[in-house]
């Protein structure tokens, strides 16, 4: 499917296949393009309505004496990099820049390298491309460079560097070995560079670098990533030779192999394009040609993969017409599909180079190739990939016991590698203990003996109650899917449902609405069957007060450890497991406190002027008439007149003890009162005696 991203009567709107001009933003997979537009020194950020559909406006940027657009890259954390170089002062500059995807505002831009061009623009620094990798919110972007040095060409790496606070460092250098490889020749040379990551493009546990260059012939470099920076080889290693004078080479990194892509230069074979693939470990390489291009010699060719299956999709432009093509080498059968083309439109430029594609079909599940065409129309072509749904998986948790008397809701998910894909159909599988396989017809909700194919977009199953009987076998389940376009899945893994019946306890105390004396409550209950009980306390207005958790055991007697207050209303739950770990219906009991203080208590105050203290002789009375006993007693003191409660000057005294108060002072009148605490949690204060 084609887009129309915008209109432009710019030339080179795209440069060159090899830079890199389209990504994807991680949050939501909507696509970026960076673009030059009509207007002079303008350049334009676009984005996608969705990730494959229509394109709008996002944000602009203005920069003069511009003459290399780069490449971008889109970060995991929402950051869109552009790398480009100028021509200012009789120097080639490379900058970078910054734009924060969350809010649309750019960074100043930084300037990375400034070298003397004596008035020519890419005298030293020709094409361009980038990567970023976060660690622990510090950023490193890596540029790859195009540099002539006499009579030499090569590339050499650039880095900034941001650290936490988001402050830019181009002189901490994470690259502080060899970091430029070069070869007699000239020209412009443009390279590509990736990181070796774990197939989405972005993510890596172990960063390390991989960069293509050259101008008539292919090498590349791996760089080891060695802890906050990265070590270089001391020479490129050549890996194809007599190529015509080429303005980029094409690579990237796939999640196994770093490919890279060129025309083939021998004789003969020119209408073909040579994939190179270089072992992880980068000890060997394999060398694949494709079949002869529709319309003749290749002129320009680029690449990119399938993040599923790792297939390679490689694009070319012939000699006879200006449409861009791609072919396929599938891995699962090694073998090239037919030529074919993106779009029917001629491509934009004499030799057609204003393309370029995606590095990967990584969150929409398609390649995304753009295009410049004489009709001022700039467009993106979404190339729908088919995958088989993966293995769908349980929402439900197996093994576990379910109530036939109840309906059954049987959940998994859909999954695929295509964002944009829906369940089309499913099919469900039944067996009870060791018998036959049977299958749900959603029709007429019955069990046959074949598999059943059944249309519905809802990931779910709702079996109606009497599913099973609680003496059957456990049941096991397994579902297997279609997508959209009616390609199948395997079936899941087996969900198994133990079919059982409720079995409630029946709690003995505390009685319906008692009323407890005590501060405390004790729950005794029988049950026909139990493995195991939860208990809960809350105040009746809603509170959670105390939650046992489910506790494996037999025991049908429990107190909550929870002081009641007097007056309080409460409500207690049980709930128990069944011997196959079926939950019972929640039991309750609503109880209210209420409970006498303890008998009042009186105090004699007597001074001993030959000890140095005062004597506070308690009488706490016998309990009486439902009041609880004493637990201990607290005594306070004040001078005469005070109208305060005073100090404690004496705590945890015995049931009808004595204080002997010897920081009471000479020739001053106190007074004493006593607070009686109950074993039930309940006090009582006695009266002021002096």
């Amino acid at each position: 499917m084609a887009s129309t991203i915008t209109t432009s009567t710019n030339t080179t709107p795209f440069q060159y296949p090899g830079n890199t001009l389209m990504d994807m933003r991680p949050g939501d997979r909507r696509l970026l393009a960076m673009i030059k537009v009509t207007t002079a020194n303008t350049y334009q950020i676009f984005i996608s309505d969705s990730p494959w559909s229509s394109w709008t406006a996002y944000t602009s940027t203005s920069r003069s004496n511009l003459v290399d657009l780069g490449s971008v890259w889109v970060s995991a954390n929402n950051w869109l990099y552009w790398c480009y170089r100028t021509n200012e002062s009789s120097q080639d500059r490379i900058y970078i820049r910054r734009l924060n995807l969350f809010n649309g505002a750019w960074d100043t831009e930084i300037l990375v390298d400034a070298v003397a061009n004596g008035g020519a623009a890419g005298a030293v620094y020709t094409g361009l491309d980038l990567v970023e990798w976060t660690l622990s919110g510090q950023e490193y972007a890596v540029i790859a460079a195009g540099i002539v040095v006499g009579s030499q060409v090569g590339v050499t790496l650039l880095s900034v560097y941001w650290s936490t606070a988001g402050v830019p460092w181009v002189t901490m250098n994470p690259l502080p070995n060899n970091r430029r490889w070069l070869y007699t020749g000239s020209g412009r040379v443009g390279p590509s560079i990736d990181i070796e990551h774990t197939g989405d493009g972005k993510s890596s546990t172990t960063p390390n670098l991989w960069v293509t260059f050259g101008r008539d012939r292919i090498l590349m470099v791996k760089l080891a990533y060695v802890g906050g920076g990265w070590s270089g080889p001391v020479s490129a290693q050549e890996l194809l030779t007599g190529m015509a004078a080429h303005d980029y080479v094409s690579g990237r990194w796939d999640g196994a192999r770093w490919l890279m892509v060129a025309p083939n230069p021998l004789s003969g074979l020119t209408d073909t394009v040579v994939l190179i693939e270089r072992n992880q470990a980068n000890t060997t390489t394999i060398t694949r040609t494709t079949p002869p291009h529709t319309t003749g010699v290749i002129r320009h060719c680029g690449v990119s993969y399938n993040v599923v299956t790792r297939d390679t999709r490689v694009y070319a432009i012939g000699t006879s017409t200006t449409v861009l093509y791609y072919i396929d080498f599938v891995r699962a059968t090694g073998l090239w599909t037919s030529w074919a083309t993106v779009t029917a439109t001629a491509v934009l430029g004499t030799t057609g180079d204003q393309w370029g594609v995606r590095r990967s079909s990584f969150g929409d599940a398609r390649y995304d190739v753009y295009t410049a065409h004489a009709s001022n129309a700039l467009v993106h072509t979404n190339q729908t990939l088919t995958y088989a749904p993966s293995t769908p998986t349980w929402v439900n948790t197996t093994g576990q016991a379910a109530d036939v008397a109840a309906s059954l809701v049987l959940d998994w998910n859909f999954i695929d590698a295509d964002p944009g894909d829906t369940q089309g159909s499913f099919a469900l599988s039944r067996q009870i203990g060791a018998g036959a396989l049977a299958y749900f017809r959603v029709s007429d909700s019955t069990w046959q003996v074949a598999e059943v194919q059944n249309t519905s977009a809802t990931s779910a199953r709702t079996l109606a109650a009497s599913w099973g009987a609680g003496t059957d076998a456990p049941h096991t389940y397994r579902v297997k899917v279609w997508d959209a376009g009616g390609t199948a899945s395997a079936y899941s893994a087996a969900l198994v449902v133990i079919a059982s019946t409720i079995v409630n306890p029946a709690i003995v105390t505390p009685t319906p609405a008692q009323v407890l004396t005590g501060d405390s409550v004790t729950l005794t209950w029988t049950a026909a069957e139990q493995i195991a009980y939860r208990i809960t306390l809350s105040i009746t207005s809603g509170a959670l007060l105390y939650d046992t958790g489910w506790v494996a055991g037999t025991v049908l007697t429990f107190t909550v450890p929870v002081v009641l207050l007097n007056g309080g209303a409460y409500t207690v739950t049980l709930e128990t497991e069944n011997n196959e770990g079926l939950g019972s219906v929640a039991q309750t009991r609503n109880v209210t406190v209420s409970f006498l203080a303890p008998n009042t208590p009186t105090n004699v105050n007597t001074p001993v002027p030959a000890s140095g203290w005062i004597a506070v002789v308690v009488t706490n009375p016998t309990p009486s008439g439902g009041r609880p006993a004493v637990s201990y007693n607290d005594i306070y003191r004040r001078t005469v007149g005070d109208t305060s409660d005073g100090i404690r000057v004496g705590g945890a005294i015995a049931n009808s003890g004595t204080l002997n108060d010897w920081r009471a002072v000479s020739s001053v009148s106190y007074e004493y009162r006593v607070l009686a605490v109950g074993v039930n949690g309940t006090s009582v204060y006695g009266s002021w005696t002096t």
